[in-house]
């Protein structure tokens, strides 16, 4: 059964990911909340907080952002800063997300729609390098499923069938999902991950997809194909007698223990 998710939902529970998407490992299907997970490398990270603050700051100077607004912004970045710099890099992800909030109750009213736009979108890029190696807790299908969210009844279009073993949902890949199908412009969707096979080709992966599609009704090929970050992702679409289009989108995540897919299905 899919996990259906909405544009809003995704963005407000942001613990990772940019445009682009970034590996992660599966483990345990939770990590207890007083442990977190220590990964290399922090100094770009703490860089890209540092410029953050600097953003807030120059936002405060230009009259963007009012009412001292600025000061719950700063502290959460102090300490999205302190825990990168303690190599508590999901905690500092988890605590961005919060960062992303606090932006968006403000915006319009003490922080302008400019700020808080770029604001959220160098949130997102900081998250995705934040989340850059974190695992990414999966299990086969027999485990306790996630929670559903609505989403919009007409997604309508049959996924092809698909291929690897059935994860379990995480928040890590809800903020995956949520990037891909922004970059491609789809507002609502559902999505499956799987894992496939170690040292799976994304060649052999698109080819493979190509001929699912075109046997589900998508077409022979992929209305746009690209890379990102970690891996690559295929779009097929299709519109329908009422005019919505439908998307079918396979996003190959290639991680150093494994490679993955997230595949959606979704529409405008």
């Amino acid at each position: 059964m899919m996990k259906k998710i909405t544009t809003l939902l995704a963005l407000l529970m942001l613990t990772t990911f940019m445009a682009a998407c970034a590996p992660a490992n599966p483990a345990n299907t939770e990590t207890p909340s007083n442990m977190e997970t220590v990964t290399a490398g922090p100094s770009a990270a703490t860089g890209n907080v540092d410029e953050l603050i600097a953003m807030v700051n120059d936002f405060v100077t230009s009259g963007e952002i009012t009412g001292q607004a600025e000061n719950g912004l700063l502290a959460k970045l102090k300490t999205i800063q302190q825990k990168v710099m303690n190599g508590q890099t999901e905690a500092a992800a988890n605590e961005m997300g919060a960062f992303v909030n606090e932006v968006q109750a403000q915006l319009g009213k003490k922080i302008s729609e400019a700020a808080a736009n770029a604001l959220i979108a160098k949130a997102q890029a900081v998250a995705a390098e934040l989340i850059a190696g974190v695992p990414v807790t999966g299990v086969e299908e027999t485990a306790v499923p996630a929670t559903p969210q609505p989403v919009d009844a007409t997604l309508s279009m049959t996924e092809p069938t698909p291929m690897g073993d059935l994860l379990e949902h995480q928040l890590q890949w809800d903020a995956i999902a949520q990037q891909v199908v922004q970059s491609v412009g789809v507002s609502t969707f559902t999505y499956d991950l799987f894992q496939l096979p170690a040292n799976s080709a994304w060649d052999d992966t698109l080819a493979y997809y190509k001929t699912g599609a075109a046997a589900a009704g998508w077409g022979d090929a992929p209305s746009q194909t690209n890379e990102m970050s970690g891996g690559h992702y295929a779009v097929w679409n299709v519109t329908s007698s009422d005019g919505t289009t439908n998307y079918f989108i396979v996003a190959q995540v290639d991680a150093p223990d494994g490679t993955y897919t997230l595949n959606i299905i979704g529409n405008k």
